[in-house]
């Protein structure tokens, strides 16, 4: 395992609308589920072409290596909050063989 390579800190999130004790729905709250060190090697950023607008737009694509083995299991409808902006988890690849290290794939949530 290559810790001495994760010096990012990430946090796992999501958000829930909940109820308050009178049944009435509450907006949305954001919940942090964990935090864990990650090793980010590579961030693609691609040009795509809009094409309702018929623009470029720059997308970016982080790649976040963490411990196999986390104190919560991985939701993948969670988001990740790194360096002031989220990121939706695109996929998701655990290394059952060695038990070492998960590869997730993310991009940037659009504001």
């Amino acid at each position: 395992m290559r810790t001495n390579r994760m010096t990012e800190r990430i946090a796992f999130v999501s958000y829930e609308s909940g109820m308050t004790e009178d049944g009435v729905p509450t907006d949305a709250k954001k919940t942090t589920h964990m935090t864990v060190w990650a090793e980010v090697p590579k961030i693609p950023i691609r040009e795509v072409i809009d094409p309702q607008t018929k623009l470029n737009v720059r997308r970016e694509t982080p790649t976040f290596l963490i411990r196999f083995l986390t104190e919560k299991e991985i939701d993948n409808r969670w988001r990740i909050e790194w360096r002031g902006q989220e990121y939706e988890i695109s996929g998701f690849d655990p290394d059952y063989q060695r038990r070492d290290v998960t590869t997730i794939t993310a991009k940037v949530v659009a504001t």
